[in-house]
């Protein structure tokens, strides 16, 4: 089954937009420009997020203090909100005084990606060995160059593997760009979008995401790598620490994150009550209204069914695919290249599969525009890698012993297989389908290509919204933000708690 979902949703789409191509590179003009101009953002953010997100790290890993979970809980927020709705949430904290542009990108960006340093590195701070850092204050060192010559050199390869993912989320990023940038910002994404939907030019498109591709990849592995290659430090199962003396600085930085992440939501769920007269519910009362500045793209109240209507295609789908991927891991050969297959999507933009699917999917003989199938064929192989990440591990660590136990008793291998991996298979496909309903809800770029004009997801209607003029717009595109909130953090916490329960 995955051999057979990676094969039609992403090798023929794949194969269909390299054709595209031609014989020889077509490289539109600017686009060079457009390059430099994205590794130049994506550069910035990603210093800024891991410059941030260190401290963060540190203080909601390592000690013990009260509030430390809901901080560590709230930093992982901005990684699960939609790009489109960062956006208009700092539209809404920053005002329409702060012109769009460069330093916004970049706040947005790092804002997003904090949870990604925060989880990754912190996971590997909290279980390093601290005797060394005690041994070097014993000796006089300092704070800073007990940081500089004993921690930093343990947390060079997790604070590497942060920052290749934060420079590719940066570096491929479309709503965020698109909402708060300007000429000076735009992204290679911007660029495919703009090639493939105005200008109509597929094989310039093809040869940008190509482009993309390429840098994307090289990234990655240049992270792994390093990573890879880094010294380790002697780790051991993570154990909080009490705070140290003065006890007021790390519950102070644990708070300063707590309002970093509050701080937007908050400004839009302000911006969706208020008005230029005052506070206000007129904006609540025409989500379901054609005539809130929507008249032609349809209401948000249908925006927001045909969003839920993908995100439970996309779980059904991902969680099917997903899980046989995961078990794939278990078999030694060829489906562990399978399993290895199912997570290249990661690495591959949203806008280059969404491109790809309307080439092949978009037009005969494989027309599937109007059966709307194209936003969650998509939608689910950008899910698929997190289901494999998720589900493999807690795969990996079943005892395989019981599968032993049942074929001794007479067991058919598939019933002994089940015997063994069945409870864990099932509520971790459960909790990776969750997910993958939380990634469809958010998903923008794929859906930029794919989705059709009657029937928009609810982030195509946010930024449909906040590209008309007037102040009804965009208080209903920031209504509309709030619900989508909303969806996401109950689905997410929904799925936390039935992972914890079981």
């Amino acid at each position: 089954m995955p051999a057979a979902f990676l094969v039609v949703c992403l090798a023929f789409p794949l194969a269909t937009l390299i054709m595209r191509m031609g014989p020889s590179l077509h490289v539109a003009a600017g686009t060079m420009q457009v390059l430099g101009l994205s590794t130049l953002q994506a550069t910035a953010s990603t210093v800024l997020a891991v410059v941030v997100g260190l401290p963060l790290a540190s203080a909601v890993t390592r000690y013990r203090f009260r509030g430390r979970a809901l901080a560590q809980a709230l930093l992982t927020v901005p990684f699960v909100m939609p790009t489109v709705v960062v956006a208009l949430a700092f539209r809404a904290m920053v005002g329409s005084s702060v012109p769009r542009g460069l330093v916004l990108v970049i706040l947005a960006h790092a804002f997003v990606n904090l949870a990604v340093v925060v989880r990754v590195v912190g996971s590997t701070w909290s279980q390093m060995d601290d005797g060394y850092e005690k041994v070097a204050r014993s000796l006089g060192a300092s704070r800073l160059r007990t940081f500089v010559t004993v921690t930093l050199p343990v947390l060079r390869g997790s604070i590497l593997a942060s920052a290749a993912i934060v420079f590719t989320f940066s570096f491929t990023s479309l709503g965020i760009a698109l909402l708060l940038g300007d000429s000076s910002t735009r992204t290679l994404e911007s660029q495919i979008l703009r090639q493939a939907g105005t200008l109509l030019d597929f094989p310039g498109a093809a040869t940008t995401a190509l482009l993309q591709l390429m840098v994307v990849v090289a990234v990655l592995a240049a992270g792994g790598l390093l990573s890879v290659r880094s010294p380790r430090g002697r780790l051991r199962p993570p154990v909080l620490r009490p705070l140290p003396s003065p006890r007021w600085p790390i519950p102070l930085v644990a708070l300063a994150g707590a309002v970093i992440v509050l701080a937007p939501v908050i400004a839009l769920l302000v911006a969706s009550l208020h008005s230029a007269h005052g506070w206000t519910l007129e904006w609540w009362q025409h989500l379901g209204s054609v005539d809130a500045g929507t008249d032609r793209i349809g209401s948000p109240v249908s925006a927001l069914a045909t969003s839920l209507s993908y995100a439970l295609i996309t779980a059904v789908v991902a969680g099917l695919v997903g899980g046989c991927a995961a078990v794939a891991v278990l078999v030694r050969g060829r489906g562990r290249v399978v399993a290895l297959v199912a997570m290249a999507p990661l690495g591959i933009s949203a806008a280059t599969l969404g491109l790809g699917t309307l080439l092949a999917y978009g037009r005969p003989p494989f027309d599937l525009r109007g059966s709307g199938l194209l936003v969650p064929m998509a939608h689910a192989l950008v899910a698929v890698p997190l289901v494999v990440a998720v589900a493999a591990p807690a795969l990996r660590a079943a005892d395989p012993r019981r599968a032993l136990v049942a074929a001794s008793l007479g067991a058919a291998p598939s019933r002994a297989f089940w015997a063994a991996y069945g409870p864990v298979l099932k509520v971790v496909s459960l909790g990776a389908a969750g997910l993958a309903a939380a990634v469809s809800l958010g998903e923008f770029g794929a859906a930029s290509f794919l989705a059709r004009s009657g029937t928009p997801t609810v982030p195509i209607q946010i930024a449909r919204l906040l590209s008309r003029p007037g102040e009804q717009s965009y208080g209903v595109a920031a209504a509309l933000a709030v619900v989508l909130v909303a969806l996401t953090l109950s689905l997410t916490l929904a799925i936390d708690r039935a992972g914890r329960s079981r």
